[in-house]
């Protein structure tokens, strides 16, 4: 009975290990930037006319049409009515 509790304690300890390792090795990865971003900060180190520039332009438009009219919801008079049940289905 020792036996298998002794055992079952090193398994524990053994995928604990495992755990935080792989969380170790996930830490060590770079961060995720976009491409803009990466651009932005390293012409920022250098401080160039270049940076003030693309920083000055307008950003890109929209997809999104939002010139378009807005409908307005309201509830339709003639609803169509569902025939009363026995509530058991």
């Amino acid at each position: 009975m020792e036996t298998t509790l002794i055992l079952a304690a090193i398994a524990v300890f053994t995928l604990s290990c495992i755990v935080v390792m792989a969380m170790m090795a996930r830490a060590r990865r770079p961060e995720l930037r976009m491409a803009r971003e990466e651009d932005l900060m390293e012409d920022l180190m250098e401080e160039d006319e270049e940076t003030l520039m693309r920083s000055l332009q307008t950003p890109r438009t929209s997809p999104i049409d939002r010139s378009a009219t807005i409908l307005p919801i309201e509830p339709q008079p003639d609803v169509r009515r569902l025939p009363p049940g026995d509530g058991t289905r």
